[in-house]
C-alpha cells in the first residue's frame, strides 16, 4: 500500500507539472529530483528529521522548542546535537499534530500531552504549544529497530553469556517466572523481546502493552493494547487499562502472560496468575533487587509477601561503561527468589574483565530436577548442550530474529539432530567448545539476604566466584574468595614506582579519577597502565569505580581504606 501511495504521488507531482508546464520551465533532470525528493521528504516521510528517521544508527531524536537545536543519540557517539533547527512557532505546531496524526492520536491546546506508536514502531512523546512547555511544543522519538534483537545479537555484543542464556532457555521451557528491572533506556524490553523466542513454539502467548513494542516470532500470540480515555475532564469514559487487559488476559488460556511493564494495579494480577500456574514475563523500573521489592510491596501494586515467591528469576540490565572506556548495555545481576527475603545470587558481571561469572548453585535447577524427574546434572548438561547451540548460532552468523527462531524451533523438534550439527561444525572451525561449556555448578558458598523494609548493606562474606569460560571437563571450577571489606595492612606490600604514583595521582585528584584522565596523568602506554592497575587492584590498594562528569558515566578508580592507609605509611 505504501508502494502504491508513493508511486501516486509522483506520478501526480510529474502530471501537474506537465499541466502547469510554465511553473517549472527550464528546471533540469538534477532540479527535478529534488523537488521530488521534497514532495516524497514532506509528505510521506517525516519532512525536516527525516534523514534523522532513516539513519538505523539513531536511537532517539528529540526538540526542545523552539530555536533549540534538535538532539539525536547515536549508538556510537552519544548525544549529538544537529543542525536542524526550528525556527517557526507555529510550523513547529503544525509539525506535532502531524507527527500526531501518524500515530492516530489528536493534540491540541485542550489537549497538549500526546505519547503514541508512530509508522515502523517508533515511540513519540510530545508537547502541543506553550501550555506545558514554555519554549513551545516538543518532542522526543523512540528510534525501534525494525528487526528487532535476537538473543544471539545479544550473546555476540556481550549484553549476556550463553550458559546464562541456556540456563534463561532451560527456564521458560518449564514456565518459570521473570522479571527484568533497570533503569530508563537500560535496555530491557529490547532484553524481554530476545529472550521471549526461548518459549516454545505451540505455547500460547498474550502480550499486554501501552504502546505496541514487543515483536515476537510466535504464530500463537494474541497482542493487547491498552486505551486512553476518549471523556474531557476526569472522566475516564472509554479508558481500557493494563489491569483490565491483564484480567482479560486470562480468558484466553494463555501458556504465558508478558506486560511490557507493571506499575500500578496491573501487577498485583500478574501475581495472582503466575500464582494458578502461569507463566509471567514482564519489566520493571528499579536500579536493585531489593528497591524493586520494596516498589512491588507499596502502593499502587500492594504485592504482599507470600506472592513474592511466585517470582522466580530477576534480572537486572543497565548501560555500564566498559573495561575499554566505551559503553554497552549489559546484564549485571541475575537472581533466584526462593522465598521472600531470601534471594539468591546466580550470576554477576565482572566490570574488569567484561564477562560473566557464577557465584552460586542453582535453586530452581533442584526445583526443576524434583518437579520433572529428572537428575541436576541430566539438566545442567541440557543447558551445556543448548549453550553449544547457542555458540554455534553465533558463530554462523545466524543473528536476525526470525531466523533465530526458527533454529531453536528445530530444536525443540529435533535436538539430538540439531546438537549434533551444532557440535560437528564447531569442531571443524577450530572452537576449543570445552572453553566455553560448564556442565558442573560449585557448592553454595553465600545466600544473599534482603529484607524489602529495611535498607541494602553490601555483602561482607565471601563470595565464590566462577568463570563462565572455565573448561568443561573439571567437575568443580575453580573457586575464588574475595573480601568486599578492605583489610587492615599487617605488611607493607611490594609494588613498583609506577604504582606509587598512579596511587598519588589518585590521592591529587581526590581519591577518586576517571579512566582518561588517570591514563594521561601517568605517562604510561595502555598495556602499561592496566598492568599497573591490575597489580593495585589485586593488592586491594584501589578499586573501579563508576563516575559521573556532565551527568554521563565514565569508568574511575577510587582509593581503598587500605590505600589510604599505604600512602599514610609512605
Amino acid at each position: 500500500f505504501e508502494v502504491d501511495v508513493k508511486k501516486h504521488i509522483i506520478e501526480e507531482a510529474r502530471r501537474l507539472a506537465r499541466k502547469y508546464g510554465k511553473i517549472v520551465r527550464g528546471l533540469n533532470e538534477e532540479s527535478w529530483n529534488k523537488v521530488l525528493y521534497f514532495v516524497e521528504r514532506d509528505l510521506l516521510g517525516y519532512g525536516p528529521i527525516n534523514a534523522l528517521m532513516e539513519d538505523w544508527n539513531l536511537e532517539d531524536i528529540s526538540c526542545d522548542g523552539v530555536n533549540r537545536a534538535i538532539h539525536v543519540w547515536h549508538r556510537k557517539y552519544e548525544s549529538i546535537p544537529t543542525n536542524i533547527v526550528f525556527v517557526d512557532r507555529e510550523y513547529l505546531r503544525e509539525f506535532i499534530i502531524k507527527l500526531a496524526h501518524l500515530g492516530g492520536k489528536h493534540v491540541s491546546a485542550a489537549f497538549p500531552i500526546v505519547d503514541t506508536m508512530l509508522p515502523g514502531r517508533h515511540r513519540l512523546a510530545a508537547t502541543f504549544g506553550e501550555e506545558v512547555s514554555p519554549r513551545g511544543s516538543t518532542f522526543t522519538i523512540r528510534k525501534f529497530r525494525e528487526k528487532p534483537f535476537s538473543i544471539v545479537e545479544l550473546i555476540s555484543e556481550g549484553n549476556i553469556d550463553t550458559w546464562t542464556a541456556a540456563y534463561l532457555w532451560l527456564m521458560l521451557e518449564n514456565r518459570m517466572t521473570l522479571m527484568i528491572i533497570g533503569g530508563t533506556a537500560a535496555g530491557k524490553t529490547t532484553f524481554l523481546n530476545a529472550i521471549a523466542s526461548f518459549i516454545k513454539p505451540g505455547m500460547k502467548i498474550v502480550t499486554i502493552e501501552e504502546t505496541a513494542e514487543l515483536n515476537l516470532p510466535h504464530v500463537n500470540w494474541v497482542q493487547l493494547i491498552s486505551r486512553e480515555s476518549y471523556g474531557l475532564g476526569e472522566s475516564k469514559l472509554g479508558e481500557i487499562s493494563l489491569y483490565d487487559l491483564v484480567r482479560v488476559s486470562l480468558r484466553y488460556r494463555p501458556d504465558y502472560i508478558i506486560v511490557g511493564e507493571i506499575r500500578g494495579a496491573e501487577a498485583f494480577v500478574l501475581f495472582q496468575a503466575m500464582a494458578t500456574g502461569h507463566g509471567g514475563l514482564t519489566t520493571f523500573h528499579a536500579d536493585s533487587l531489593q528497591n524493586a521489592i520494596r516498589r512491588l510491596m507499596s502502593p499502587p501494586m500492594n504485592i504482599s509477601e507470600p506472592y513474592i515467591p511466585m517470582l522466580n528469576i530477576v534480572i537486572y540490565v543497565s548501560r555500564t561503561a566498559l573495561p575499554n572506556g566505551t559503553f554497552g548495555r549489559r546484564l549485571r545481576d541475575l537472581w533466584e527468589i526462593e522465598d521472600y527475603g531470601k534471594y539468591r545470587r546466580l550470576v554477576v558481571w565482572d566490570m574488569k574483565n567484561d564477562r560473566h561469572m557464577i557465584v552460586s548453585d542453582s535453586y530452581l535447577l533442584d526445583v526443576l530436577s524434583e518437579r520433572l524427574g529428572r537428575d541436576k546434572n541430566d539438566l545442567l548438561d541440557e543447558i551445556a548442550r543448548r549453550q553449544i547451540f547457542l555458540l554455534w548460532l553465533k558463530e554462523r552468523k545466524i543473528l536476525e530474529m526470525k531466523d533465530v527462531a526458527r533454529h531453536i524451533s528445530m530444536y525443540y523438534n529435533f535436538p539430538e539432530e540439531m546438537y549434533e550439527k551444532a557440535y560437528s561444525d564447531l569442531r571443524r572451525m577450530g572452537i576449543d567448545i570445552d572453553k566455553y561449556v560448564i556442565r558442573r555448578l560449585a557448592p553454595i558458598i553465600k545466600m544473599e539476604k534482603a529484607v524489602a523494609k529495611e535498607a541494602y548493606r553490601p555483602i561482607e562474606k565471601p563470595v565464590a566466584k566462577i568463570e563462565i569460560t572455565t573448561r568443561a571437563t573439571e567437575k568443580i571450577e575453580k573457586v575464588e574468595k574475595e573480601k568486599v571489606e578492605a583489610e587492615p595492612i599487617k605488611t607493607m606490600p611490594h609494588i613498583s614506582l609506577d604504582e606509587i604514583k598512579l596511587l598519588r595521582i589518585v590521592e591529587n585528584h581526590g581519591g577518586e579519577i576517571d579512566l582518561k584522565s588517570a591514563l594521561n596523568e601517568s605517562g604510561l602506554s595502555k598495556e602499561s597502565f592496566w598492568k599497573v592497575v591490575s597489580n593495585l587492584r589485586r593488592e586491594r590498594l584501589i578499586q573501579t569505580s563508576l563516575m559521573y562528569i556532565d551527568n554521563k558515566p565514565l569508568l574511575g578508580f577510587k582509593l581503598t581504606a587500605r590505600g589510604e592507609e599505604f600512602l599514610k605509611r609512605k
